[in-house]
């Protein structure tokens, strides 16, 4: 795979993370009145439940694909991810948005974890640095971008169908990573998955 490919490929994936919080933001308004919310700012729970989603499962999904390998746990969190953006899409129920909402965060997580591991299993130093400074650069464009592409989905479509444009991104992703990417942790280079190497690992960091 040629660098350019392996720059853009992760922007990618962590640029569904920044994809999933920002491209709602112009559909606040029209999910309360959709859900008929009696309190202000309740809409916002929307993101807040993504978030916190996001957060602690990022320690879990690490020390298991350092046993398991990237590349078939990125297609579990992948497709994860995509059927709790098809859950929120179809749903009639505020609080069953929450909580699809908090599990898309946790596909999301593992997602962000195995593509910043993919590059750490490629290279370290200097040319780590210099391939993780391009990817931020390719990642920032996404959250400038995003709350545009949810207004421009809401002209020709339902407030829903921008998490349909999660589901789309996700799938994308999965067909591109299967095809292109090889798997980046040998067996060889793999490591025990039990308490005492988890623990030893996170006081390296």
């Amino acid at each position: 795979m040629p660098l350019w490919e392996l720059v853009i490929m992760v922007a990618g994936l962590m640029a569904l993370n920044a994809l999933a919080i920002d491209i709602m933001l112009p559909a606040m308004s029209d999910i309360s009145a959709h859900y008929n919310l009696q309190r202000e700012n309740d809409q916002q729970l929307v993101i807040f439940a993504y978030v916190a989603g996001f957060g602690f499962p990022q320690l879990v999904f690490g020390p298991i694909s350092d046993r398991y390998g990237r590349k078939g746990l990125l297609a579990i969190c992948l497709i994860g991810y995509a059927v709790a953006g098809i859950a929120c899409l179809m749903t009639s129920s505020f609080w069953v948005l929450l909580l699809t909402r908090f599990i898309q965060g946790v596909f999301a997580s593992g997602v962000r974890v195995i593509a910043s591991s993919i590059i750490r299993d490629l290279m370290a130093g200097r040319a780590m640095a210099r391939v993780m400074s391009l990817v931020m650069t390719v990642f920032m464009v996404v959250p400038i971008l995003a709350p545009t592409i949810g207004a421009g989905v809401m002209l020709i479509a339902p407030w829903q169908w921008t998490f349909g444009v999660l589901v789309i991104a996700a799938l994308g992703m999965l067909i591109w990573t299967q095809i292109r990417l090889p798997e980046t942790l040998p067996p060889e280079n793999r490591q025990p998955l039990n308490l005492r190497q988890t623990a030893k690992s996170y006081g390296q960091v």
